[in-house]
């Protein structure tokens, strides 16, 4: 059996405090039994961004893209 993280945001992680960085997190969560884990974002411009940031990362990594419900006024005054 091995879990799912369907929930985490990897570009908010402060890698300084690991010291391979995102490769001793993902080390980690592997050795934990996580072998998938969905990146969340609450933006398009957010969504992009992780895509690219861990487009070369071998690992079982996929990524949602919604907005945030504390941003919906702000994201429906920027469409009218």
């Amino acid at each position: 059996m091995f879990l799912i993280d369907s929930h985490c945001h990897l570009d908010k992680i402060n890698l300084k405090n690991f010291k391979n960085g995102l490769t001793d997190v993902l080390n980690n969560a592997y050795l934990k039994s996580v072998k998938i884990i969905l990146v969340v974002s609450t933006s398009l411009n957010n969504f992009k961004k992780i895509k690219k940031k861990f487009k070369n990362i071998k690992y079982n990594i996929y990524y949602s893209c919604g907005i945030h419900p504390l941003s919906i006024c702000k994201k429906k005054n920027l469409l009218n």
